[in-house]
């Protein structure tokens, strides 16, 4: 929230609507977050209904003693410019967009290192037989490296849901207009005063200057009151009107944990991750990518008495760019998309590493075997017993995802221009799908990389029914031969024999016709009734799988070489660019 207040007035000072001295004063202090009691600011938050209120009036206090210890003139008044025609809901629901900005690229290089290992893994088991499980039960053949290949297509769906998502910024005032950054027209004429904006929404003005409020004679024409610093407003946007820095490797606004402009920084801990200004090969870059049909992505009109002209608009995307966040075309306090997606894509990347985590938990059992964690249970443990402890916290994260999620898209019914309720309720859900879904990607992550495969205990599995898998193949083959009828019958008759009996299907089916058996020959016969020769498809769909993923890297680290050819940065005898 400090740093939505920061960028706020860096944002008025970039299109002159603040005085640069206030702006780099209230950054200052806005930065050395140490000094605010977060646990007094919560307390307090409780009578305003948000944690902002108590903030902006720390904040401003604070601003107050840093221009006294300054010795600045009472004239200066910085702490007028904080908080300047915002809403609390533009604070909170930016910092929202904040945090989600710098913790989904964790939760994308985590998906990438999942998806890498399941890679392996598919590519190492291709061809091993295993036994396909359907309604618990045994039912054909199958391959784990098309198990591995289900997983990684899983995650790689999550991981392209997530990287879409857009993250705006929110600005828009009382009521979603902006109203207080009209133009100069509103001025009232007198020195400026001391201003007070620590709970309000509305910038204060000082009304001690004279004032004819006589009714026999026109009132005096407003004067002109130009703007402290900056372009006066209405005139063709410039970069630096906008905010925007052009220099390629130096901040705007120090953020903890921004990348620098343009620069691959974030790119290099996740694929396409938030902030790096690269194309996301066909999902669309997190936060910052091409605007999605959901209200909130920026257009560009440029020209005079074009929206971009308006100072409102000016300010929003001076606001989105010094936070590293995408520019909404609109403010969104009761359009809220933004969050309804956000929380959606995580409750789904919760789901596709459930869906990891239950396989796991299934194929590790005792009587199962044919997987194991790298490492398990724990100093309580008993020494036979490995624990399956991180698909079991997977799982749980993602059980709880769902009705987190659920939540977020009941607030999508908001009411009027700004709700009461809608916005607040999401506060908690999406902290903890946030949470959730980042630990389940880390656990994925160390799961595995670390995930042992038994290839033996998945073939004397496949021996369990006694050849009973393959029965669907020896009927096919015998039914040139008899008939569709009586090769069912038969295969009926000898699973029957082969389970009471235990012993092999093809032996049982030698008991039950001789002749039938006979027209088969014993060589074909156990070609058939081997598991291994009758897992169909299931290597070309790992293929499949697998290129995709390849196409998928390799679109990514195409980006990533763009990135670092951007930000080379211009030849040494280049001229110093416009600040």
């Amino acid at each position: 929230m400090l740093d939505a207040e920061a960028a706020l007035v860096q944002a008025q000072a970039a299109v002159g609507l603040a005085p640069e001295a206030a702006a780099d004063a209230i950054t200052a202090v806005a930065a050395a977050a140490g000094r605010f009691d977060v646990r007094d600011v919560a307390l307090r938050a409780g009578s305003a209904g948000n944690p902002v209120t108590p903030l902006v009036a720390d904040l401003t206090a604070a601003v107050d003693e840093e221009d006294t210890r300054a010795g600045r003139s009472a004239d200066a008044d910085t702490a007028q410019y904080v908080h300047r025609g915002a809403t609390s809901q533009d604070i909170v629901d930016t910092a929202m967009m904040l945090v989600a900005a710098r913790t989904v690229p964790r939760i994308l290089a985590d998906l990438d290192r999942t998806a890498d290992a399941l890679a392996a893994l598919a590519t190492a088991h291709r061809s091993t037989p295993a036994a396909g499980r359907t309604l618990t039960q045994h039912a054909a053949p199958t391959t784990f490296g098309l198990k591995a290949a289900g997983w990684l297509s899983s995650v790689r769906a999550a991981r392209t849901r997530l990287a879409a998502v857009r993250l705006p910024a929110q600005l828009g005032g009382e009521a979603g207009t902006l109203a207080a950054f009209a133009p100069d027209d509103i001025a009232v004429d007198g020195a400026p005063g001391r201003t007070s904006t620590a709970a309000s929404c509305e910038p204060v003005y000082d009304l001690t200057g004279p004032l004819d409020t006589t009714l026999d004679s026109p009132p005096e024409p407003l004067p002109d009151y130009p703007p402290a610093t900056g372009p006066v407003p209405g005139e063709r946007d410039s970069e630096a009107a906008l905010g925007v820095d052009p220099a390629p490797d130096e901040p705007i606004y120090d953020l903890p944990g921004a990348a620098p402009n343009n620069s691959g920084e974030a790119a290099t801990e996740s694929r396409g991750g938030i902030g790096s200004g690269a194309p996301e090969a066909d999902r669309g870059a997190p936060g910052t990518g091409t605007p999605a049909d959901t209200g909130t992505g920026a257009a560009t009109h440029e020209g005079p008495g074009s929206p971009d002209s308006d100072t409102g608009v000016r300010l929003l995307a001076a606001y989105a760019g010094r936070l590293r966040l995408a520019e909404p075309t609109l403010p969104w306090h009761t359009l809220r998309t933004p969050v309804a997606d956000l929380g959606s894509a995580l409750a789904f990347t919760a789901g596709a590493l459930g869906k990891v985590a239950a396989d796991v938990l299934v194929l590790s059992r005792t009587e199962i075997g044919e997987v194991a964690e790298a490492r398990g249970g724990g100093p309580a443990a008993p020494p036979h017993r490995r624990n399956p402890v991180r698909a079991t916290r997977i799982a749980a994260a993602a059980r709880q995802a769902p009705a987190l999620a659920s939540v977020l898209l009941g607030a999508l019914v908001a009411e009027d221009e700004r709700p009461a309720g809608p916005w607040h309720a999401e506060w908690q859900p999406l902290r903890e799908l946030l949470r959730l879904t980042g630990g389940a990607a880390h656990d994925a992550a160390e799961l595995t990389h670390g995930l042992r495969v038994f290839p033996d205990r998945m073939r004397d599995n496949l021996a369990l029914t006694h050849g009973v898998l393959t029965a669907e193949r020896l009927a096919t083959a015998l039914t040139p031969a008899v008939g569709r009828a009586r090769a069912r019958e038969l295969l009926g008759a000898a699973e029957r024999l082969a389970a009471g009996a235990g012993i092999p299907l093809a032996q049982a089916l030698t008991e039950t016709d001789p002749a039938v058996a006979e027209l088969i020959g014993p060589e074909r016969m156990r070609a058939l009734t081997d598991p291994a020769g009758y897992t169909g498809s299931a290597p070309a769909f790992v293929d499949r799988a697998l290129a995709e993923h390849k196409a998928d890297g390799d679109a990514a680290a195409e980006a990533d070489t763009a990135i670092d050819t951007a930000t080379d940065g211009p030849p040494a005898d280049a001229p110093e660019p416009p600040r």
